[in-house]
């Protein structure tokens, strides 16, 4: 028999929220939410530190705070100097500069553990309106496992929150057999100028639309919720469109994917490594297990979404957080129907259960005030800074002493921090800018197998002097060819010069 959508048991329908409730009651999304901020707001600064882009986004985002308007085209390499560019995720890049403007590297490690640590806590309040809080937990633990890898102050994760309210909006509509909530049209703007990935919201929206539809109940309810879903899709659509840029930042997600063979060729746009990796491949094998022994049935449209996210995670790396997290808000009413042992009580008893409940408005604003003073605290110690690994910063400090000019021809992974330091790169972290066939040509000549010599390529683009990883082949080149000495070299870098 087949599976079909509707509606299904949840806290706010049981009235169970409504029940008095301590002011000083605690409860499991704010201590898993504190826990992780705790973890990850560390004297390391890692891992939300750890990816070289960090730089460029607060560079950009001062200087949309400094112009009060956003950028058109890029001004910060000179191999594509004044080419159209957007900064697409400008509001984002804001919010970064402001925290780093505030409290240096601490402060940008704060916003990032606040926004995961928040994004878990509610994602695991959303999976409570229908599951109970054992199941909940152990979801929310494999998406934080799936996800850990990109716990990165990076515009993704202050997106995280909203991703989570679309997803459950759509999908609470669908169960209960209306168009969505007018206010996710909110949602949308701010998560248009916060991260290009709203373009998959509006797709996730036409897909759950259509199995409204086909979960209709007869022919006069699919044309009531044809004609509501059709009217929030054209709104949800224009709302994408209330960005500085209009509906160009819908474009650049076309041209993101256009680059082609070449975003194998950039780390996060890679497929999952298990190797690296094997507590994600054990997190799918007990996913898969426990849904294939437990005979699990899912209506079509719900599979197929099922089977995108999968697929858009195997496809590439960067996606882990969306299967991680959307897959258990699109099947949490299903399992509770088929599933009623994990269904979400009536009324919860015993202390683990009671834990579900919100937590108190006096409990929330001490743990709140604690979270700040722990910031703080770490702040005020000034000792939080990015790894060294994609950080140069002794060889720019160095090239500064010694007085080098001209072009450079980087490291792709030191291009974020030669952004923040007002020097032009070769290439960056804006693989959209640079295109396909430019950072594939790029890779092939820093592993010496492009087809032009790689001496040609520097006299090419006129390049005075190099800065690459101490790995990079093209290092051992440099050593050998005439005109170029060796200038600076440390754990992580080296610095060739041509010389004069």
């Amino acid at each position: 028999m087949a599976v079909i959508s509707g509606p299904s048991v949840s806290l706010e329908q049981t009235g169970a929220t409504a029940a008095s409730r301590s002011a000083w009651a605690v409860s499991w999304p704010l201590l898993l939410g504190l826990a992780v901020f705790a973890f990850l707001n560390n004297p390391s600064g890692l891992p939300i530190l750890g990816d070289p882009d960090t730089h460029w986004h607060i560079t950009v985002g001062n200087w949309v705070l400094a112009h009060g308007t956003v950028p058109t085209v890029d001004s910060y390499s000179f191999t594509f100097p004044g080419q159209p560019w957007i900064a697409k995720e400008w509001l984002s890049q804001g919010l970064l500069a402001l925290a780093f403007n505030i409290g240096g590297w601490g402060g940008v490690s704060a916003l990032g553990a606040a926004a995961i640590g928040f994004t878990f806590a509610l994602l695991l309040r959303l999976l409570m309106r229908d599951l109970r809080p054992l199941p909940t937990l152990l979801f929310t633990a494999s998406a934080i496992i799936m996800t850990a890898p990109h716990f990165l102050a990076r515009p993704h994760v202050l997106a995280f929150p909203l991703v989570l309210l679309w997803v459950a909006g759509l999908v609470r509509a669908v169960e209960e057999r209306r168009a969505p909530d007018w206010w996710l049209l909110a949602v949308m703007v701010l998560w248009a100028n916060m991260h290009g990935g709203f373009t998959l919201g509006l797709m996730l929206a036409g897909a759950l639309a259509l199995d409204a539809l086909v979960g209709a109940r007869d022919a006069a309810e699919r044309r009531t919720l044809f004609i509501a879903w059709a009217k929030f899709g054209v709104a949800a659509l224009i709302a994408a469109c209330v960005t500085p840029y209009g509906p160009e930042s819908i474009l650049v997600t076309s041209r993101i994917f256009s680059l082609g063979d070449s975003l194998g060729m950039i780390a996060e746009w890679r497929a999952p490594d298990f190797q690296k990796q094997p507590l994600q491949e054990l997190v799918l094998l007990v996913a898969l297990y426990l849904a294939l022994s437990r005979g699990l049935k899912l209506p079509l449209i719900r599979l197929l979404i099922v089977l995108g996210l999968v697929h858009l995670f195997l496809r590439y790396a960067r996606n882990a957080e969306l299967l991680a997290m959307l897959a258990p808000l699109v099947l949490a009413p299903l399992l509770a129907r088929q599933f009623l042992r994990i269904a979400v009580e009536a009324q919860p008893t015993g202390r683990f259960s009671a834990l579900a409940r919100p937590a108190g408005a006096a409990t929330l604003a001490i743990c709140l005030g604690l979270a700040g003073l722990y910031a703080g605290g770490l702040i005020g110690l000034g000792r939080i800074a990015p790894p060294t690994a994609n950080t140069p910063v002794a060889a720019v400090a160095f090239a500064r002493d010694a007085g080098l000019k001209g072009r450079v021809f980087n490291h792709y992974g030191y291009g974020g921090y030669l952004i923040s330091a007002g020097i032009p790169t070769f290439i960056d972290g804006r693989g959209e800018l640079f295109g396909g066939d430019f950072i594939k040509r790029y890779v092939q000549a820093v592993s010496l197998r492009d087809e032009e010599p790689f001496d040609a390529l520097l006299d090419r683009w006129g390049i005075e002097w190099t800065l690459l990883s101490r790995d990079q082949p093209a290092n051992r080149l440099l050593a050998r060819l005439p005109g170029w000495r060796q200038a600076y070299s440390d754990d992580a870098a080296v610095i060739f010069v041509r010389d004069k």
